[in-house]
């Protein structure tokens, strides 16, 4: 059995979304392989970058001056955003079996080991690990989203009001619907590539692979945030709303009572 070095993989989600079609020509070499949703650049046949619409990128056996140099030509083109890049590291290794035998692939915490490396492999860990930075990086983001709401849900437990102002109020629910609306567009998981329905060795590493990762899960847990964040966010608008019909109605009482009061002084007069 020959062992070779590990290749390393590196993903990066670097926006919430990607205009692939404008970063067609930005690259050091031109697309392998190009669609709405992919973005396919090869180095050698032992080096490639894939570049997702999601906007996650990964970078397989590629040095990282090379890397730095192709996300710079991103980054006039993503669109901004509110955290910090998620990153993740990955390996593929390949364990060439003895003449003669067979060795199935293997999914670890760390790596992928392989038999023979073959661009199929290598776009399936890939594809892989981008959904799972991607994933990371709206982790985030509903987590902050969720401590917000925490700090208004003690106001509102504490004081007996939730936002200080109607501005808070409405920029709140902006944020919240905003970054609803970004996961649902941005992010969902992708069905299993082509090659795994041709390949029992590659539906084993997708397979194995998205389990490891935890993606279906994780995405399933987003959604219930994403849920909770919604239930909450009508409560903040049923109590606003209570808010201001029960001003308007003090309003009108008011008024009443004050032209009662004017029309008992003039009557007295």
């Amino acid at each position: 059995m020959t062992t070779r070095a590990p290749f390393r993989i590196r993903a990066i989600h670097v926006a919430e979304r990607l205009k692939l079609k404008e970063l067609r020509e930005k690259f050091s070499n031109s697309p392998l392989e190009f669609s709405n949703y992919e973005l396919v650049i090869k180095y050698s046949e032992e080096s490639y970058a894939f570049i997702y619409n999601y906007g996650s990128a990964v970078f397989f056996n590629v040095a990282d001056d090379l890397q730095e140099r192709e996300l710079s030509s991103i980054q006039e083109y993503r669109a901004p955003s509110v955290l910090g890049r998620a990153t993740d590291s990955y390996f593929l290794e390949v364990q060439e079996p003895p003449a003669g035998g067979s060795q199935s692939p293997k999914v670890y915490f760390d790596r992928v080991v392989v038999p023979e490396l073959k661009y199929q492999y290598v776009r399936i860990v890939c594809m892989l690990l981008a959904e799972s930075t991607a994933l990371e990086y709206y982790e985030d983001l509903i987590e902050n989203l969720l401590e917000k709401m925490n700090v208004y849900s003690k106001r509102l437990q504490i004081q007996g009001r939730m936002i200080e102002s109607t501005e808070d109020l409405i920029k709140f629910i902006g944020l919240c619907l905003d970054t609803k609306q970004e996961i649902i567009s941005n992010l969902y998981i992708v069905d299993s590539p082509d090659e795994a329905w041709e390949s029992v060795e590659l539906d084993k590493v997708h397979v194995e692979l998205k389990s490891m990762l935890e993606i279906d899960t994780r995405y399933r847990a987003l959604e219930y945030k994403i849920k909770i964040i919604q239930e909450s966010v009508e409560v903040i608008v049923d109590l606003s709303k209570s808010k201001r019909e029960t001003l308007l109605e003090m309003i009108i009482i008011l008024l009443i009572s004050f032209e009662i009061v004017i029309s008992i002084i003039k009557w007295r007069h």
